[in-house]
């Protein structure tokens, strides 16, 4: 983050900073400077090339946390014709383009992978959009996980209602900007100036805001992928348990907090009703063409058919181009091992009652089953 972004999230939150993570926060206060520095340079030097930069029609890739989005999202980053936003521009939004070279020797900085999965990390892996809208300041719910024990913070960016309008014109611009940041990108480092990628941006906030997407990119395409609620509710919570544990300046806890600030699990559960409240009106005037879902469990038996399908319903190129590299991939990666995971009688009750809805919708059933891996 830039100074302007950190300092202003530092007084929201009332310096609510943890003893043991006083260091961390020091820390990331001086990063802060030293990035603001390079952002002004950013700025200068590229500002207006990023502005005159051509967007095509984005395709993004929504659904709740832990659905299958970022497999999805990393196999249509092998799409020539495609580009993703990276790590790198999403955690350094303000200075990747300059800071780039340097960033990526001091790649053993990063984890190998994923603090919740075992998803490899990188530099110019793909990476979700929201981050980068985090880190320049725009208004994101996932300041949530630098201060865990004030959750939910800033909820109103899931969806964007209750923000002012300044706040909602700001964010428009700020999103259009990114897109266009990460276009340019790609073409500066093909050394093609001209050539017309289209964006595959992947971010679960993003399914509350397919009507605001539409209104700022009405040729946006759409890939909405469900996955059986058990499975999302244990996954979910590890992703916040492990995210605020290494990424918050609060030492976290879980359970229910003073002040009706709700536990871990009762915000994954009312997250899900606040993501989906307005999508399926959202998306009941989509053209087909634009607009096309995904089963997890579908995409895991057979990846090479169900990109194949996603390729044919959004009338995206042929994807008999893709589809060697494809295979290749999933031969490689073949030996990735899904985390395990346990839902509780009590755990799987709550999720039956309180996402019933879900359940219909996608037809999924309940069952007696136990077990959850991601």
């Amino acid at each position: 983050m830039t100074a302007s972004a950190w300092f202003p999230m530092l007084a929201r939150n009332h310096f609510a900073v943890s003893p043991t993570r006083i260091p961390f926060a020091l820390q990331q206060s001086v990063y802060s400077v030293i990035n603001s520095a390079l952002a002004i340079a950013q700025e200068l030097i590229f500002s207006r090339r990023i502005a005159a930069t051509m967007l095509e029609p984005p395709v993004f890739i929504i659904g709740h946390w832990r659905t299958g989005t970022t497999w999805i999202h990393e196999l249509l980053a092998l799409d020539q014709n495609f580009i993703t936003p990276i790590t790198l521009e999403c955690f350094a939004p303000g200075q990747a383009l300059v800071s780039g070279l340097l960033l990526r020797k001091l790649a053993f900085f990063l984890p190998e992978t994923r603090p919740m999965d075992n998803m490899q990390v990188g530099w110019d892996h793909p990476q979700e959009d929201e981050f980068a809208l985090l880190n320049l300041g725009l208004g994101s719910p996932y300041e949530t996980m630098i201060f865990p024990n004030r959750r939910p913070v800033r909820p109103e960016f899931l969806n964007l209602i209750g923000t002012t309008a300044e706040q909602a014109e700001a964010w428009k611009s700020g999103v259009t900007r990114f897109l266009k940041q990460v276009t340019f990108r790609g073409q500066r480092q093909q050394n093609r100036p001209t050539r017309a990628y289209r964006v595959v941006a992947k971010s679960p906030p993003h399914t509350a805001r397919v009507g605001v997407l539409r209104q700022l990119f009405p040729a946006a395409q759409f890939i909405h992928v469900v996955r059986h609620p058990y499975e999302i509710f244990a996954s979910t919570v590890r992703l916040w348990e492990r995210l605020y544990d290494t990424q918050g300046i609060q030492k976290p806890r879980f359970g229910a907090l003073p002040g009706g600030r709700p536990s871990v699990e009762e915000y994954v559960l009312h997250n899900m009703d606040l993501l989906y409240r307005d999508f399926a009106a959202e998306v009941s005037d989509i053209p087909a063409g634009q607009f096309c879902q995904v089963r997890y469990e579908d995409l895991v038996a057979e990846p090479v058919g169900e990109l194949s399908r996603i390729y044919a319903q959004l009338n995206l190129r042929s994807f008999d181009a893709v589809r060697p590299t494809l295979e290749a991939h999933l031969q490689e990666h073949q030996a990735y091992k899904p985390n395990d995971n346990r839902i509780s009688p009590r755990q799987r009750a709550e999720v039956e009652r309180r996402w019933r809805w879900y359940f219909e919708r996608y037809g999924y059933r309940p069952s007696s089953s136990t077990g959850s891996s991601e």
